[in-house]
Order: structure tokens, then sequence, then C-alpha cells
């Protein structure tokens, strides 16, 4: 057998794409168009679908989840200063790049799943229209109190006229809605309030910037106040969220408050319009006190008017903090138009899909909790703190002006904190589907305050808080979903106080705690509860050790163990950790109150009907929808009316094993890549269970028959052989799909020419060899006649560089050993022996930084090869080149002076295309088409040389490969010298950066070689030439900065071999707080750079490629050993083979030989008789050997050292085959062991202990 495994590249496929924030796979959920809302909303009804959506996709926006109260008996508070009236509304997206996503569920990692819901009131979800909120958002959102609007976005001075000729979609749906009958009463009102009950909807928002007429506005106040009361009639809550800029009148009035010209919109006591009030962001303590002088005149809430604050614009600065500290009046935070600039922001340590998570998660604690992460130790009050996480350490926290608000009132409660999102799922600590996954529906109860964590004396302040335990969510671990909580860090003693409740109970209720500790097995916590009527008495029970170490342990106890003997009401539940070490971490998996006297009866959901949407050569996507209980006549059913808090998702492929894939509260699941086995029939069958509120009580199954998964999706994947190919070796392209049928043509072109240098027809692989070095696209027509290009998927580089190697041999000195006796064993091999270029890793955050001045003017060329590990695309794509300065302001400090971004898909574009623009250039979601690598995408590991030239007219162009593939001119091309802008610094250097993150871009993942920065237009000659690099003697005058990575200088940088000048060194560095689009306090810190790896396999440099040998040998002695001609003797009679692993960088080869030698018996040692055939290993062995004979009987084992003494003796007795372990006492060395049987020595041999 003779194989040959890549290292360098394992199995180099034509696409890749992880870790981004927007899914790979398509939207597979129909959503209704907004547009045409106002058409079809006469025949819309509950429990009919609006115009093109199923009856399976409506179900993703019918929540399921009954609005629950939050609790109002308990006044204890973290903040003595916080406002327990104040509200607080979150008028922000919560949604993907692409505005398309939603909170709808998905197959990524990275996804919004706020979970700081104990601190706010409203979530505005500004990118859901009218009537269209997603259920992952509307159940998490009610199942904490909170209320979800959906918005109007009217744009900027539009005109809003309901009687108006040649309406645009705004007011045909306004004029829709205000439709009257012959008695002057609203036609709509009534039936708009059922809809948004019978999906889940609170508010409707409207972005409030237009102009209208005071007919109009009348009309449109005395609708929505019509709504609040039909609202009341049906038990539910209609909220109307208003921008405070179109007054009654319909004139738009900035920043006056709430005040005669906008009161109507307001509403009076029993009139209410407006609950949600948002005012612009220019208010002031005059003007907040006049406004809650208006609203106590209309007899309302001065709550209801809410303090807007810009957090697109102007993040978390301003200057009367504490004015509104001191008024009563709300809190509002907008910004921005696709994403929650607090997610969007989360940035700081990255673009990775963790490192957004990661940060995310941060920055909510410490924008609610204080710069401490604690309520009860929040900084004094900062009026300029940015988004960045490192600004954001010294910011108050929301803390100090709301307080945190919990339904936690029924029992059974259970959380395992599950945030919504993982790595993989997990389920009773096991994973169930090794899969990124976002459903935030199913996000667990979070706790109420994140970190209220206080001392012994039961306090905490800003010194204080440096001696307590850590707590975090962690996606490194999961009980159930995707996260849990862990405590770690060393404490004298902690209290961390988790959940505010009012939980009805007695001692006979149970109490149960699901933990894993992970270095040792002592949990060194304990659990506590307080009671309603003296929140500062804590019971407290310990937890006992961990059965094992990094296992999950539940304990459970009756209350009465905590002292309650009585019917009480728990007001608190928490932990206390006590003297723990600093690599103390206990993870918690779930936290539960059940009554055991409770029986629940979770009904099975019925299978209603199933969609296969896909089905490719190794996974199925599906969804599948189903009812616990028949709904008829617009009739609905909530989780809590069928005893169920959330369904199972199950599959099984025949004659495979079951599968959890999910769970959910929706009444509708939403699958992506469940596997299907290469053995088996292609038949699976699909399944949904209901788990009841306490989390263990399941319903039976109900089953699919199982259904044919039809082939319809193949993937055009095509992997290599070899990471390199040598001229004239042959190398094998091939489909990884192995179900697809052969593709129409296989082409080979140069890449630099687009000669055809081979041409193959109705084929699934092709082998090939090709005589000249260079560079080879791959240009694959597939059996539905779409072509896929492949940039430089062949490459055909020189020997000196090195090679795959290969084994054509094995031979042994000796045909016949006998035992004991030296075997020589050697190989006919290619080593693949060589140096090559060195490269440079740059993996996100880090980038390579290089200093302005190397680039100057308007004429310039950039070049370099690069190879993408993995692509994690933002919105706008990767980041590549830039030249910016973080002294800018916004924008220019994110695009700056140049960009050059590996795009997603777009337009007629292909994925991973690379565009290049310049200061000047504003469309940035849009790049300039004619300036991109047009059907010449990169590829994940595969060298791609990338040039961009710019001259003095404004002409763009771009080579891949030395070729010209993207040219155009950008008439507003500038420098920032001249540009004009007071938001650039033009006194600032702008450097040079190869990678890095940014906001709407992520940063690079992979290696570069052969940066070049040139003070000219290169021509195609040129270019070609540039490729191949340059020796030092050789470096053209023209070119100023020039890194090759081939050394390092001491202090970790790079030197500049160009012309530009030897202190223009380059340095590996990390953008350090930041956050969002403000960067003005952030910095770069120099990072390790790595380059001891492989650069561009085309040029030759200082990187050995060596071989190693590694021989396996089964029998031998030493049956594993290195070398290319390893000596080994074997004890045992037999025929033996041997195989070896040969290895470089560039990869491995393997092969086996079996029978290359007979051993014979031996004669024994010393003349001992030598008869029985049996076997010792492992030989070196640690503490003990096996033994296995092949006669069974009574031995006699006799154990001497080398000197021939006696140290041991056992008497066996073993049936033939058995396997007896023999520990053997003694030092480590050599040993003897002889076999003693019926008085007579049948064999010795010798033992080595290691």
């Amino acid at each position: 057998m003779n194989k040959i495994t890549l290292l360098a590249c394992a199995l180099m496929s034509c696409t890749l794409a992880n870790a981004q924030r927007t899914p790979t796979h398509p939207l597979d959920i129909q959503d209704a168009n907004y547009d045409q809302l106002s058409y079809y909303f006469d025949r819309w009804t509950p429990g009919t679908q609006p115009q093109g959506v199923s009856r399976m996709d409506d179900e993703f926006f019918i929540s399921r989840v009954k609005p629950r109260k939050r609790i109002t008996e308990l006044d204890y508070k973290a903040n003595s200063e916080a406002n327990p009236d104040r509200k607080m509304c979150l008028w922000v997206p919560l949604d993907d790049p692409t505005s398309k996503w939603k909170a709808l569920p998905r197959y990524c990692f990275e996804g919004d799943n706020f979970s700081l819901w104990s601190y706010i009131d409203i979530h505005g979800n500004w990118t859901a229209p009218w009537m269209r909120v997603s259920a992952g958002l509307s159940d998490v959102a009610h199942k904490n109190g909170v209320k979800v609007g959906c918005v109007m976005s009217i744009p900027w001075a539009a005109r809003i006229v309901l009687n108006a000729w040649n309406a645009a979609s705004h007011t045909l749906v306004l004029k829709k809605f205000v439709e009257k009958n012959r008695d002057g009463s609203f036609k709509n009102s009534l039936k708009l309030v059922k809809l948004m009950k019978y999906y889940g909807v609170d508010g409707l928002g409207v972005n409030s910037e237009f102009t209208s007429t005071p007919e109009t506005m009348n009309t449109l106040i005395a609708f929505f106040e019509d709504c609040h009361k039909k609202a009341k009639e049906i038990g539910w809550e209609f909220q109307l969220h208003w921008y405070d800029l179109t007054n009654d009148s319909g004139a738009i009035t900035n920043d006056r408050g709430l005040a005669g010209h906008n009161s109507k919109l307001f509403g009076a006591k029993d009139h209410e319009v407006s609950d949600m009030m948002f005012a612009n962001y220019n208010w002031y303590d005059g003007l907040l006190s006049r406004s809650e002088q208006t609203a106590n005149e209309l007899g309302r809430s001065s709550y209801d008017y809410y303090a807007g604050f810009d957090i697109q614009g102007r993040a978390l600065k301003n200057g009367n903090w504490r004015s509104l500290k001191n008024r009563k009046i709300s809190i509002g935070f907008w910004g921005a138009h696709s994403q929650s600039l607090i997610h969007q922001s989360a940035t700081d340590n990255g673009t990775s899909d963790i490192a957004i998570q990661k940060a995310y998660l941060l920055k909510q604690e410490l924008i609610f909790s204080g710069g401490h992460r604690n309520p009860a130790a929040c900084p004094e009050i900062n009026t300029s703190s940015t988004l960045a996480n490192a600004s954001l350490k010294t910011f108050h926290g929301l803390a100090s002006f709301l307080t945190a608000k919990s339904t936690i009132n029924e029992l059974p409660f259970v959380t395992r904190f599950n945030l919504g999102n993982g790595l993989s799922f997990r389920n009773e600590g096991k994973v169930t589907f090794n899969h990124k996954w976002y459903n935030l529906n199913t996000q667990d109860f979070m706790p109420t305050w994140r970190w209220w964590i206080t001392d012994s004396n039961d306090q905490v302040n800003e010194l204080i808080v440096n001696d307590l335990v850590k707590a975090d969510l962690t996606f490194d671990d999961a009980y159930f979903g995707g996260s849990c909580l862990s405590l770690h860090g060393k404490t004298e003693f902690s209290r961390v106080k988790l959940f505010k409740t009012l939980l009805s109970v007695d001692g006979k209720d149970k109490i149960s705690l699901t933990y894993k500790v992970m270095n040792g097995t002592e949990s060194k916590a304990k659990i506590f509860v307080s009671l309603k009527d003296n929140v500062t008495d804590y019971k407290e029970i310990a937890l006992p050790a961990a059965q094992k170490e990094g296992e999950w342990t539940t304990f459970e106890k009756e209350l009465s163990a905590l002292g309650i003997n009585s019917s009480s009401q728990i007001a608190m539940i928490g932990l206390v950790v006590e003297g723990t070490p600093e690599n103390y971490d206990l993870h918690i998996g779930e936290l539960a109150v059940r009554n055991p006297q409770t029986t629940h009866n979770p009904l099975q959901p019925n299978i209603e009907e199933t969609e296969i949407i896909r089905g490719q050569y190794n996974t199925v996507d599906f969804k599948l929808r189903y009812a616990s209980k028949p709904e008829t006549n617009g009739e609905k059913y909530y989780n809590e009316d069928v005893d169920t808090w959330y369904y199972e998702i199950l599959y099984q492929q025949k004659d495979q094993e079951e599968m959890l894939l999910t769970t959910t509260a929706s009444w509708a699941a939403y699958v992506v890549d469940a596997p299907i086995a290469k053995e088996g029939e292609r038949k699976a069958r699909f399944g949904v269970r209901a788990v009841a509120a306490d989390g263990k009580t399941k319903s039976a199954t109900s089953w699919t028959e199982y259904k044919d998964i039809e082939y319809n999706s193949p993937k055009t994947d095509v992997v290599i052989d070899k990471a390199v190919v040598k001229p004239g070796e042959t190398f094998t392209l091939k489909f990884e799909d192995y179900l697809i049928k052969p593709a129409r043509q296989w082409q080979l072109r140069n890449a630099t020419t687009g000669a055809v240098v081979y041409n193959e027809s109705n084929k699934t692989s092709i082998t090939t060899s090709l005589d000249d070095i260079g560079t080879y696209d791959l240009v694959l027509t597939d059996s539905e006649g779409k072509t896929h290009i492949t940039c430089g998927k062949v490459q055909i580089t020189p020997t000196t560089t090195g090679a795959v190697p290969q084994i054509t041999d094995i031979k042994a000195d000796k045909a016949t050993v006998e035992a004991g006796k030296d075997v020589t064993y050697s190989a006919t091999a290619t080593e693949g022996k060589g140096k090559v270029s060195r490269g440079l890793v740059i993996s996100d955050p880090n980038m390579f930084k290089m200093p302005a001045a190397l680039q100057v003017g308007n004429s310039y060329t950039y070049a370099l090869w690069v190879k993408a590990d993995k692509f994690a695309h933002d919105k706008q794509g990767t980041n590549l080149i830039s030249k910016n300065t973080i002294k800018d302001g916004w924008p220019h400090n994110n695009w700056g002076d140049l960009w050059v971004q590996i795009r997603p898909q777009w337009k007629e574009h292909m994925a991973n295309e690379v565009s290049f623009n310049t200061m000047g250039w504003e469309a940035h979601d849009e790049p300039n088409s004619s300036v991109m690598t047009k059907d010449h995408p990169m590829t994940v590991g595969v060298w791609y040389h990338l040039a961009i030239t710019h001259h003095d007219n404004g002409l763009h162009e771009m080579y891949v490969n030395g070729m010209k593939v993207g040219s155009g001119y950008q008439s507003s091309s500038k420098r920032r010298e001249t540009r004009g802008d007071n938001r650039i610094k033009a006194s600032e250097p702008a450097d040079i950066f190869i990678g890095g993150g940014g906001v709407y871009k992520s940063g690079f993942n992979g290696s570069v070689d052969e940066i070049q920065i040139w003070n000219k237009p290169l021509t195609a000659e040129e270019v070609q030439r540039a490729m191949q690099g340059y020796k030092e003697s050789e470096v053209p005058a023209e070119l100023q900065g020039y890194f090759t990575f081939e050394t390092m200088n001491a202090d970790g940088t790079f030197p500049n071999l160009g012309k530009g000048g030897a202190d223009k060194t380059g340095s590996l560095v990390q953008l350090v707080g930041s956050g969002g689009e403000n960067t003005s306090t952030a910095s770069y810190e120099t990072q390790h750079s790595d380059n001891n790896v492989l650069g561009y396999p085309g040029i030759e440099g200082t990187l050995e490629v060596t071989p190693t040998y590694t021989w396996t040998l089964e029998g031998a002695t030493t049956p594993s050993v290195e070398g290319a001609t390893p000596t080994v003797t074997y004890t045992n009679a037999g025929k033996v083979g041997a195989t070896l692993t040969l290895s470089n960088r560039w990869g491995e080869a393997t092969l086996t030989k079996t029978e290359l030698v007979e051993v014979t018996a031996s004669t024994g040692i010393n003349g001992v008789e030598n008869g029985v055939a049996f076997e010792a290993f492992p030989n070196p062995f640690v503490e003990s050997v096996n033994l296995r004979f092949a006669e069974g009987g009574t031995y006699t084992l006799n154990v001497l050292n080398a000197n021939g003494v006696l140290v041991q003796s056992n008497l066996l007795t073993t049936a033939a085959g058995e396997v007896t372990n023999v520990s053997v006492t003694g030092a480590k060395g050599l040993y003897i062991l002889q076999i003693v049987k019926n008085g007579k020595t049948y064999k010795t041999i010798k033992l080595v202990k290691k």
C-alpha cells in the first residue's frame, strides 16, 4: 500500500469559508415583502399567511413564548443609586450585516445573541419591517418581559400625506391601516392588533423624519390611540415607538423635548399614543426638565420619554449623563442600520467568530454593569466613553441608572446558561451535532446581574472587586446548547448573586446544580438562596466534590436541607466560592428548582410537513413543521398551553445512529448539514419530541417515514494530491464529491498567458503532468455547463525548493534472520530536499505594518504573494491591503487612502474576488466593478500573486498571477494631504497594512511572501518579473519597500530590502483599544512573528526542506524507529513486514511491504532451550509487560537483572492465546525473562524497562 498525504496543504479544495458573520448557506426561510403589505393586508388574518410566505416559513415568525410579567414585589437592588422606574429602549437592529437573517435560525456561530435582557424594557428591532418580527427575538424577549417592536424606516424629509397621488409604500401602508368604516370608526385597528398578538409583535416603530399635514397627523394620532384601546379589549398591549422629529402638525422639529408641539403624539392619560418617544440626541438638562413637566401635565409617566443616544455617531459620549441621572427620564440607544453597534463594534480582539462573541459578551457587561463588570461597584460617571472595550472599562454602566428586572416567578425554574449559539450542539454534556449553530429562542434565563459579586462582608467596591472570583459565560464547554457558566480564579471568599426570583416553595421542593470541576475534584462552592422577607439571610449548602475531574456531576437536595421547611418565597439564588487557587475553574451547566410533586405531560407534537431542501453527497438540509395541538380559525397556542418548554429535533439515516441535531421553541425547525454516511442507503427519517418546563419530562417522539434523500446539490470542490508539483511530475485533480457527475470539461490554463495546456472531457478526475515551471488555473465546466475557476490551482515549481517525498521500494539486508539478530532496512525514495522562500503568518487580529513613507504620491504599485487559510468575510469582505491611520475620524480611519479587499459574492462577481479602491470612492458597500479581479477569485490554500497599480491620472489596474484582470478610472481618487476634509488628520502618517479587520471588514488569516511597494505603476512584463523575487544585489531603484521574510531583526521586525531606506522596517502588530467606528483612543502593539513557515514554493530561499524517516516494524524489539536505515532485532519467529512514512515540510508518503523478512527461532541465550511460541509486548515497557503463549499451561517466570541476579519470580497459569499482564518491579534498564515449564527452561528473552 502506497499513499501520499499533504502536510502543508491537506487536500486543497476550491472553496472554503467559515467563521463569518453571515452564513455561507442560503436563507431557506421566505419572508413577506413589506412593499406589498398594503395590497395583501385585507387578505391576511391570524392563521393565514402573508403573500408569498408558506405555512412552514410563517412559523418562524410566530412567537410561541407567552409574554411573562416582571417581578414588582421585590425592592432590593445591586446599585443603591439605580432608579427602578427608569426604562431602557434598545432601538437597534438584531441582525447580520446583510440585514436578511434577523434572529432566524442558522448554521454559523456568529450572530447577535444579546443577553442582558434584565436591563431593557423595549427592543426596537430596527431592521425588522412592520409586522414581521422573527420568533427567535420575540420568544427570548417575551421570556424576559421585554417588548419587541418593528420599524417603518421612513427616509429623511420624505413626504407622508394619506390622500397623496402616486404614494410610496410607507404612505400606502399607513393609508390602508387607517381606513374607516361608514360610521367613522377605524376599520383595521382591531385586525392589526389581532395580527400583532398572533405573531407576538408588541410595538410599531416609526423613524419619523418625514413631513406631513395636520390632517394626516390627526388621523394617524387617532388611529394609534384606537389601537391601544382595541389591544386592551383582546388582552394585548399595543405600543407605538416614535422618533421625536415629526411633530403633531407634520413639521420636523429637532431637540425641543416633550412640549406642546408633540403632546398629541405623546398622548394624555387614557389617550396614549406613543409609549416610547425617543428624543433626538442634543438634549440637555433644561429640555429634560421641561419634558418631565409636560408628561406630568398630561397625566403620563415621564419615563415614557426617552433620552436618545446615537451610539453610531457619538458612542456613549455625552456631557449630560449627570443631568439625566437626576431626571425622571428613560434611556434609549439608537445605532445603526444593519447591526447593533454594540454587536458590530465587538471586533476589539479580532474578527473571527469566537473573538467577536467573546468581545460582545464583555462589551454588554461593561455597558450595562459598568467598567468593573459588577453593578454594585460602578465607576464614576464617564461622559467620554467610546464603544471600545478598553474605553468602557472606565464607563459608569447603565446599572447606576437602571435596576435589573426578572420574570423568574414560578416553578420549575431551570437554566443551563445557553446563550443561543454554539461551536457545536451539546446535550447532557455530550456533543450531539458537531456543527456551529445559532438559534436565539433557545437562550436560557441569563443571570439577572452580570456580575453582582460581594466579599465575606457582603460588600464590594472598586478595590474589593479585584479579589473576587471571576464569572464568565463561556463557549468552551456546555452541558446543554453551546455555553455554560464559568467561575474561575483566586479568591478567599466570593458571593455570586445570580438570579432575582420570586419562587413560591416549601421544604420538599428540590434545588439542583450540574457542575464540572476543571482542575481537581473539590468544588470549593456552595449553593445559596435567600427569601423575600430577608434577602441578606443567606441559606447555604456545600457542593460535594465532583466524581471525577473534568466530568459533569449533578447535586440535588430538598430545600429543607437549606433550612426551608414551610411555605416561603425565594428571592435570590447564587453561589459562594471560598479559598480557591489561581487555576480554579468551576463550570456550571444547569441550575434548577423543581417541585417533584408536579407531573408534567408535554403533548406529543404531530409532524405536519417535511421539506427536504438540499441533498448533497454527505449532508442533507431540511425543514420540519409540527403542531402539539391543532389550530383552526386563527387560534394560537403558546408552548405553555401544551406543557412544553422546547422541542428536540431528531434525525436518523437508515442503519445509522439516531441524532439530536438541535432544539427550538418554534413549531418549525430548520437544519443544515445533517450528515449522510457514505455507507448505507440514502434514506433518512426526521423526528420531533416535546420537552416540558422541568427540562426532564419528554413526550413520545414523532417520526416521519424514511424518506429518500435525493442527490440534487453537487459540490464542485476539487482537491489535488500534492501540495507542490515539479516539472514532469504526475498529479491528480479530482472532485471531493463522490456522487457528482463527470465534468464536461477540465482545462488547465497558463495563468499569465491564458494559453490552454491541458484539456479533458467527461471525467470526475484527471491525472497528468506539466513540464514548464509556472502557475496554472483550473477552468472547470460542470455537468450543468457552469464554469468554475480556481486561480493557480496547479503550480509547477523548481525542484530546488523541495518536493512531496515519494517511496518506490523498501528493502531489508536479509531475507531470513534468526531471532535476536540484527536486520537493517532501507528504502528507495525521493526525499524532496530543498530550500524554499519563507513566508509570514498573519492571523486576525494581527496585521503586517509598514511605514507610510514607503508609498507617497499617486503613482505606485503594491505586489505580494498571498495564501489564505480561510475566509471569514464581513459585510464588505476581508481586508488585504490598506493605507490609513487611526487618528483620522470616521469613516476615513476605516477606509483611508486605499483599501484592497477580498469580497463576498457581489452582483456578477464571484465570491473571493479582490477589489481595489482609493480615497474619494464613497460607495464602500459597492466597489468599482471595473477594478476587481473578475473571474479570478482567491482560493483557500492556494498561493495567489496580486499586483495593484495606480497612475497619476486615476487609472487603477489589477494583475493576478501576472495577467491584467481589472482596469478602470476613479476620477475622484485623492490623497489625504489634499482631500480638504476636517476628519482627516493630514499631518498624521497613514501607514500601510497587510491584514487587520475593521468595521464591515474581517481580518486576513493566512500567509504572505514577497511584499513589494513600488513608486511607479508596473507594466505587465514588470509584474511578471516581480513575481519571481529579487536577490538583494538586484533590487530595482523604484522598489521602495521589499520584504522577503528570510531574516528577522533582533527586535522582531523585518528588514526592508527596498530602496526606501533600511530604517523602514516592517512589523507584525495588533490594533488594541479599538471597537467600532471611533479609533481615537486605539494604538498598535507589536506581536510575535512567525517566519518559520513555507512561503511561495516558486522562489528559493533559506527555509530548509529536510526528510524524516519514520518506520513501523511490527514484532521488532523496537517497533517504532526513525532514521534512513534502521537496524532492529526480533524476538519471535515468523514473517514480518515494514511500513515507512517519509515526510518533509511539503507532505508525506507511506509505503507498506508485508512478509519482507522471515524470522527464524533463536537457539536461545547461553544455550538455553527454545521451544515455546509466545509474544511479549510492549518491549520496551514502562511498568508492566503483556505475555501471550501459544500453548496453555503453568509457567514459572524468572526475572533477572543485567547481572544475572534473580529479582522476581512469578507462577503463571494461562490458557492458549490469553494475554496476561506482568508487572516488573525495579529500576529502569535491561532485564532477562526466563520462562520455565515442567522444570525446563523453554525461553529466555531480553526486556527493557524505560
